[in-house]
């Protein structure tokens, strides 16, 4: 299966700025999406799961519809994801940022929890 896609964006103009973390799962898919307070995560840190998001966002910048502020790309590339056993993925940054894995573990309902592995 050939990398999948992966962007970071910092949401602003809203009223706690924030990263969305998204990742395809399958080529082409919508992409999997988590609100974070820290980017790049060096240590455990919450994350909120948001529904799905379109793909336009791979190469989204600028405004968003409705006043829901604006997105700026930080990182983009290449991932691998694997979603385990008890809600644990693990995803590797092949390309576009500093190479390191993540794993995210869902903690309850929304709630997740990120960190280096």
């Amino acid at each position: 299966m050939p990398p999948l896609r992966y962007v970071i964006l910092r949401h602003e103009h809203v009223s706690d700025a924030h990263y969305d973390l998204m990742f395809e799962t399958l080529p082409g898919s919508m992409l999997a999406t988590w609100r974070s307070v820290a980017w790049p995560i060096e240590s455990p840190t919450p994350l909120l799961r948001l529904r799905d998001h379109r793909r336009l966002y791979l190469n989204y910048e600028g405004d968003l519809t409705g006043g829901r502020g604006s997105v700026q790309r930080i990182a983009e590339g290449t991932c691998h994801v694997e979603v385990g056993e008890q809600s644990v993925w693990t995803i590797r940054l092949l390309a576009g940022a500093m190479a390191h894995t993540l794993r995210l573990r869902q903690i309850s309902n929304e709630q997740w929890q990120a960190e280096p592995a």
